[in-house]
């Protein structure tokens, strides 16, 4: 499993096919998925009084929706509106993969540069995505470049409106302390 991560970080396009045509290797992409979000979210323990309960929300976005719901509109629109030739088991497991790159985020705590490890291990993981999402569904790279930025886009707006819902929830709270 190391070497497939190791892989899937470094983009090698061979793994992303090999990971679709394994149906067996669908508990590790979801396992690299959960280590990815646990791991990647790490900084976030640092974030003051809350750290706890934003540590728990950045997983939880990040298994939802920057995993699941990035592999379910991907099946969507690849399938119905280019023709893909995938599952949703598929993606999944595909899609589990190229989430490694984020790991990089855990580098996110080094002072004035620590943000540049979490936005490039995003922007890898939108890349290794689209190589993903392509050797899956068996199509062009253009229409995988379309279909992962569909999906992604989606994914920052429920991300947005999460965070939006969160934050609400918890300002009663906050006055309460600040009182």
């Amino acid at each position: 499993m190391f070497e497939r991560i190791v892989r899937a970080i470094r983009l090698d396009k061979s793994l992303y096919r090999e990971v679709a045509d394994l149906p067996a290797l669908t508990s590790e992409g979801a396992l690299v998925a959960v280590g990815v979000a646990l791991i990647s979210s790490l900084g976030m323990l640092g974030a003051g009084p809350r750290a706890l309960f934003a540590y728990l929300a950045q997983v939880a976005n990040s298994l939802l929706f920057g995993w699941i719901l990035w592999s379910l509109v991907a099946y969507f629109v690849g399938t119905q509106f280019f023709k893909g030739r995938s599952n949703v088991e598929e993606m999944l497991r595909v899609l589990g993969y190229a989430n490694a790159p984020r790991l990089l985020g855990v580098l996110g705590f080094i002072p004035c540069v620590g943000w540049l490890f979490s936005v490039t291990g995003w922007v890898l993981s939108v890349i290794a995505g689209v190589i993903a999402i392509r050797e899956a569904m068996e199509f062009e790279t253009s229409d995988a470049i379309v279909t992962a930025l569909v999906s992604f886009v989606l994914y920052i707006i429920a991300s947005i409106t999460i965070g939006l819902v969160f934050a609400g929830l918890s300002l009663p709270f906050h006055l309460l302390t600040s009182l």
